[in-house]
């Protein structure tokens, strides 16, 4: 996976929307409900020569040749969800910042270790029944937000000594562990134009992956790319008493 900016994306690359709050902070501010999923690249489309890239009258740019399909999933409906971007619309995942608690509860920076360990999982080996885990999985349970605890005195006048900063996890995006449940070829018709030049590129393989679904109360099946998934993932605990929704960090008169 290359850090170049200008190199087309390839399927199984990790990318968010380039509006990610923690492409430039290691904590969300603000409403987390804006915050974009970290999604995986399905397909790549290149436009044919007669796409429309600038506006004719003005001349500013409206597309691009490329588009993506990226595949993201959603927590709220215990699903996955396509959605297409073109080129500039994108990052790639690895310019994300990533703040970890050790054991003794101090903050620091683990955005390399979690992106070399990504970067190293390789194509997953099929095997029935064997339990995966979506690799966006990691990034998303790792999200932290800040905000601040103000004391006010009987006066009205705020307690500049007791602000506090409240660290807590977001996992909004997170999935669920998956099963393996099928394993096929994927479909290698129409990925060319008649002049023998690229029109899409997919995965070669896709396998079929099964959970529980809580909101439909039951379980769903769906094929997806065999570059979505891996079983080495590892999740530790970031601290003795940490809890994925519910762990928050007090530091007093800390910026935010």
């Amino acid at each position: 996976m290359s850090n170049q900016t200008n190199k087309n994306y390839n399927v199984g690359d990790l990318v968010v929307f380039k509006t990610h709050p923690l492409l430039n902070s290691f904590r969300i501010k603000g409403d987390s409900k804006y915050v974009p999923p970290v999604m995986i690249i399905k397909e790549v489309h290149h436009e044919n020569n007669k796409k429309k890239t600038h506006d004719e009258v003005t001349g500013n740019k409206i597309s691009e040749k490329i588009k993506y399909i990226c595949v993201y999933f959603d927590d709220n409906r215990s699903e996955f969800v396509e959605s297409s971007h073109y080129h500039s619309e994108l990052k790639k995942f690895d310019k994300l910042k990533i703040e970890r608690i050790s054991s003794d509860g101090k903050l620091y920076d683990s955005s390399q270790t979690i992106i070399e360990e990504i970067n190293s999982y390789g194509l997953l080996s099929y095997e029935f029944a064997k339990i995966v885990r979506f690799k966006t999985k990691k990034i998303e349970i790792y999200k932290k937000r800040s905000s601040k605890k103000i004391p006010i005195k009987k006066d009205e006048v705020v307690d500049e000594k007791k602000i506090k900063t409240i660290i807590q996890y977001v996992v909004n995006y997170t999935s669920p562990d998956f099963i393996l449940t099928g394993y096929k070829k994927n479909d290698s018709t129409n990925l060319f134009y008649h002049n023998g030049k690229k029109k899409r590129v997919v995965s070669d393989t896709l396998i079929k992956v099964k959970w529980f679904n809580p909101i439909k109360n039951k379980y769903s099946e769906q094929f997806l790319p065999i570059e979505f998934f891996t079983d080495k993932m590892k999740l530790e605990k970031e601290s003795e008493n940490s809890n994925e929704q519910t762990t928050k960090a007090e530091t007093t008169n800390e910026e935010e």
